[in-house]
């Protein structure tokens, strides 16, 4: 199994950093195309767990008034505000992108954000969002490193549980994955994917001992 995890940010500012930690591959950089063909590769040889380090799902709620205020556990750091509505939407952007890039140099692979279930062999993909939580960074592709130990940790417990309360959402990892073709379920864009919450000074998973 091979954790990867994509810190969004600007590729032509150098703020796109990225992490392989695996059986085969253990590299990260800020270069757009070594992360394309690492991806491949890791997708190649065995199964992967993809996360990418911005808001992947928003509310979808029936009060309107509340649909924009922050989800459950993000504790001041809103999707919708500052830096994480600046992330959010460039994540609109770069995480199709990536997705459709891997699926074209890989035929015939498929994700999901089920994380009851998963990946066994090359070709299938868990995804998921990283959370990284403030404290000294040293740099973009080190904090999606120590997103991608931390959910190797987790995801290495017998019971898993998201480090963000359960919503109605629309989930733009879900539009994502069928936008790459690398996934036909519809219900993907009502899913919520797992989110891996970590401080960038001290690993801290949340839930580890609950059950789903």
């Amino acid at each position: 199994m091979h954790y990867v995890v994509v810190d969004i940010g600007s590729p032509k500012q150098g703020n796109l950093g990225w992490w392989i930690t695996g059986p085969f591959i253990e590299d990260g950089g800020a270069g757009p195309e070594d992360m394309i063909a690492g991806l491949t590769e890791a997708v190649r040889v065995g199964p992967v767990v993809l996360g990418f380090e911005a808001p992947m799902y928003v509310p979808a709620k029936r009060d309107i008034r509340s649909t924009i205020q922050q989800r459950p556990g993000e504790a001041g750091r809103p999707w919708s505000a500052g830096a994480g509505a600046s992330v959010t939407a460039m994540a609109l952007a770069l995480v199709p992108a990536i997705l459709d890039r891997v699926a074209a140099n890989a035929p015939g692979i498929s994700a999901w954000q089920d994380w009851t279930r998963k990946p066994e062999k090359a070709g299938e993909i868990l995804v998921f969002e990283a959370f990284v939580t403030t404290g000294v960074s040293d740099g973009h592709a080190e904090d999606a490193k120590l997103a991608a130990y931390a959910a190797r940790e987790l995801l290495n417990q017998e019971a898993i549980i998201s480090a963000l309360g359960k919503e109605p959402c629309m989930s733009m990892l879900g539009a994502a994955l069928l936008h790459a073709g690398i996934s036909q379920d519809i219900e993907e864009l009502r899913r919520q994917c797992l989110v891996v919450k970590l401080s960038k000074t001290k690993v801290e998973v949340s839930g580890r001992i609950a059950s789903v």
